[in-house]
């Protein structure tokens, strides 16, 4: 299942074709996972916890200048509650702010070596 293309279009908010491709890469990342995302301690999908950052990011856009920006603003903590977003895979439990700087690292440094 693929999201709809309105929530993909937020991502043109972004400054620049760098941004876009790193917030896509980060929300396709979490789309497709396996993993379970915590939020306030409730389990999401990676479909409903790419919806939700990307609503987010809709919501902070104009604050949002690098991909750390969104992973700290859109996607790693409850702006109700301030609760860390975690992420819950087969062999690991972490918050989602580390889950998607690792994720983040890898396809820089993919990148970089083109």
């Amino acid at each position: 299942m693929f999201l709809p293309i309105c929530l993909l279009a937020a991502v043109t908010h972004a400054a620049s074709s760098e941004l876009q491709a790193e917030i896509q890469f980060l929300t396709n990342k979490v789309q497709t996972s396996p993993c379970q995302f915590i939020r306030n301690g409730d389990k999401h999908s990676g479909v409903d916890a790419a919806e939700h950052m990307l609503s987010k990011y809709d919501y902070f856009a104009d604050e949002i200048h690098t991909a750390e920006d969104f992973i700290r603003k859109a996607a790693s903590k409850s702006t109700l509650t301030g609760k860390p977003y975690e992420v819950k895979c087969s062999n690991s439990h972490i918050t989602s702010q580390q889950w998607l700087q690792r994720h983040l690292e890898d396809f820089r440094q993919a990148h970089s070596q083109q």
